[in-house]
């Protein structure tokens, strides 16, 4: 970016005139579904469907989402007590842009995430630089919803976004990976369901993607038969094909590096129940097929180390309790029983960034949260020309007493305001009476 940069001129447009550029970059991607689903397959290895369903569709929602909500949350909110009582003063937080918004992606979150981060730092009058896999794409994708290209710079590292601006939004996933808790009672089929897919979707390196499952007694067996059924029946291939579920791995040191911790759990006690490194005849890349271990230790360092494949650990305890001081701090979390209401008791225990109750993954932040990155608040505050502070020198006695008595009506003990009405009420009435007049200009 540079000083022929447009974004000051674009930050002077009404928020609800930026939303419909939004709108346009939706339809946009909408147009472009098909081509945007092969560059995902041939760039990053996401299998197609997946591509679709988690990341180009969500991000044509998103940016609806933002488009219809951000303006009302871009408004500037007044402060304070209800008007009568601020005798004219005004206090507003105004939400600025920030001028040069980077925004970094990675491939394990190469085009939802970054698109709506793009478009939040829009909507919110700034300038982007993208440092991603397909930045190419996602750039054109806002050029054609009629976004100018000079808004959105393309940097050629990390590094190189680093020095264009230290505003940078990350949308990488967390270096550890989530944590599910499953209790007693937990629905089996949904249970597994949402397993397969925190654990194998993406390779195992999507933004909400877990390394350990956490099982009391009562559902380990019937739990492990499911998940090693399902592991199996999970298609790897091609990314390009519509049926595969499982791609390759970013590139063969990654397979290395996963045979390496589950070939150092087993050593440690663990039982590979399934899955392993897999050669597919005339399909590219380094492969690793779904893997569950079981009887892992708590101390393993596979459920420390963030492990770059489709790999579970699971981890057996004794009680719901050693299940919460296990989970405890994970970036995300998801606990799974049989009473919903017990189910969120433990989620709030577990003090984690974000916790689901029998769901997993499906967390989509307000417009007024996504913007909140994206925006400087500022606070201003002003008052009628010829009013007088209680607070300002010289000391005001009346304004004083004034200020004190309305402080114990509003604040004070209740069997006390009748008895502080009765003193004060003449110096309050005096007083508001006064300040109105200034507040009016007499």
């Amino acid at each position: 970016m540079d000083g022929r940069s447009p974004q000051p001129l674009w930050s002077l447009v009404p928020a609800a005139g930026r939303a419909r550029y939004l709108r346009r970059a939706a339809t946009a991607i909408l147009d472009e579904l098909d081509p945007l689903a092969d560059a995902l397959a041939d760039t990053v290895g996401l299998p197609r469907t997946e591509g679709v369903l988690a990341e180009l569709l969500p991000s044509v929602g998103g940016l609806h989402d933002l488009a219809d909500d951000g303006p009302k949350a871009l408004r500037d909110r007044r402060l304070g007590r209800i008007a009568p009582l601020r005798a004219g003063r005004r206090s507003i937080v105004q939400s600025a842009p920030l001028g040069v918004v980077g925004v970094r992606g990675g491939r394990a979150s190469p085009w939802a995430e970054p698109v709506l981060e793009t478009g939040a730092a829009l909507l919110a009058g700034n300038a982007v630089v993208l440092s991603t896999p397909l930045q190419e794409r996602i750039r054109a994708a806002f050029a054609r919803g009629g976004v100018p290209p000079e808004l959105i710079a393309l940097a050629e590292s990390a590094e190189d976004l680093g020095a264009v601006t230290d505003r940078i939004v990350d949308t990488r996933p967390p270096q550890t990976k989530g944590t599910m808790v499953v209790l007693d009672g937990a629905p089996l089929d949904r249970t597994v369901t949402g397993a397969l897919w925190a654990a194998f979707a993406g390779g195992g390196r999507h933004r909400a993607a877990v390394g350990r499952l956490v099982a009391v007694p009562s559902v380990v067996e019937p739990l492990l038969e499911a998940l090693v059924a399902g592991a199996g029946r999970l298609q790897p291939g091609d990314p390009r094909r519509a049926d595969t579920e499982i791609g390759p791995l970013r590139a063969p040191e990654t397979r290395e590096r996963v045979e390496e911790l589950v070939a150092e759990t087993v050593e440690e006690g663990a039982v590979l129940l399934c899955g392993g490194p897999l050669e597919l005849p005339d399909v590219a890349g380094a492969f690793y097929a779904p893997t569950v271990l079981r009887g892992v230790g708590p101390g393993a360092r596979i459920l420390s180390e963030p492990v770059p494949g489709p790999v579970l650990a699971v981890v057996e305890v004794a009680s719901a309790g050693e299940a919460i001081a296990l989970a405890k701090r994970s970036p995300a979390v998801s606990v799974w029983a049989g009473d919903r209401a017990r189910g969120e008791r433990v989620a709030r225990e577990l003090e984690a960034e974000v916790a689901w109750v029998n769901e997993h993954g499906h967390s989509i932040p307000d417009a007024a949260v996504r913007l909140a990155g994206h925006v400087d608040s500022r606070r201003i505050a002003s008052q009628p020309t010829r009013l007088h502070s209680a607070r300002w020198l010289p000391y005001d006695p009346q304004l004083v007493r004034a200020a004190t008595t309305s402080a114990r009506l509003m604040y004070g003990r209740e069997n006390e305001r009748l008895g502080v009405l009765r003193t004060g009420a003449v110096p309050l009435a005096r007083t508001a009476a006064r300040l109105a007049r200034e507040a009016l200009g007499r």
